[in-house]
């Protein structure tokens, strides 16, 4: 099966006529179906789209991989231009997610919309809370379990329960899995369940062991030196073809990972295409 990936939204671009933008969105072509993967956090999306003469409108589904504005950002003003789409996520996404920023401040990075106002808006849901297809051989993970001890959410995150501020385990984090001939591609928006849990959960649940590609957002930002090395050794172990690494990965984390694994790793910005 023919598959291709292309970041249509990204913080950077080398091309000159797209624009960079915090956040993460890519078009995903598997055979004959599209899938539009995130939405980033505004415009670019859109912008971007037309500068490289893609037709959203072609569009047959959409997959949010978690309630953070910018994975949501461009999601109500898709459906506003486009017209109702299947909408795939976990029903967690809507969660309110205030972010400390001091002082006892907080800003709210959650998706900025309700499931009644997604809906209404022509969002058709489709709640993947565990492990399911959308295509032919293309699944959402779902939530993935934490199997190790050095991964996390990769931040001080938080959510609003009842009134109260507890920390947030961003559960609704879920991962695009293709089952490709080739082996498994993997399409990540932040990895807050972290880069590994999601390999060993899409190796697991399709009973493959060969990854083709990892392309996303790694949240490794803010990551330990141990977390890294501990990353860097669990890749190492996998049969893993291509890393492209974006959006929150960091400078340094994405250095030690191409120092590591050479060649394998590259960085992934808005206008870039990988063909399978």
């Amino acid at each position: 099966m023919k598959t291709a990936v292309t970041i249509l939204a990204e913080n950077t671009t080398p091309v000159p006529s797209l624009i960079g933008e915090y956040g993460f969105a890519a078009l995903i072509e598997a055979g004959n179906y599209r899938i539009l993967f995130d939405t980033g956090s505004a415009e670019a999306l859109f912008k971007n789209a037309e500068a490289m003469d893609i037709d959203l409108a072609a569009v047959d589904a959409i997959v949010i991989s978690h309630g953070h504005f910018d994975h949501t950002g461009g999601l109500m003003s898709y459906l506003k231009q486009y017209g109702p789409r299947p909408v795939y996520a976990h029903s967690g996404i809507f969660a309110h997610r205030p972010l400390p920023i001091g002082g006892g401040n907080y800003r709210d990075i959650g998706c900025g919309f309700s499931r009644e106002e997604l809906a209404a808006a022509g969002g058709i849901l489709h709640w993947r809370d565990d492990f399911g297809p959308i295509a032919p051989a293309v699944y959402l993970s779902g939530a993935v379990p934490r199997s190790n001890s050095f991964e996390d959410t990769g931040a001080n995150f938080k959510m609003m329960i009842a009134g109260k501020i507890q920390d947030d385990p961003l559960l609704d984090d879920s991962a695009l899995i293709i089952d490709h001939p080739d082996g498994l591609i993997i399409v990540s928006g932040c990895a807050h369940s972290g880069m590994v849990n999601i390999i060993e959960h899409a190796c697991r649940k399709t009973n493959r062991q060969q990854v083709l590609a990892f392309v996303g957002g790694t949240h490794l930002i803010n990551a330990s030196r141990e977390r890294i090395e501990k990353t860097i050794t669990a890749l190492q172990s996998f049969t893993i073809s291509k890393i492209v690494v974006s959006h929150c990965t960091g400078f340094y984390a994405a250095s030690q990972l191409y120092q590591a694994l050479g060649e394998r790793v590259s960085k992934g910005e808005a206008g870039m295409r990988f063909e399978f």
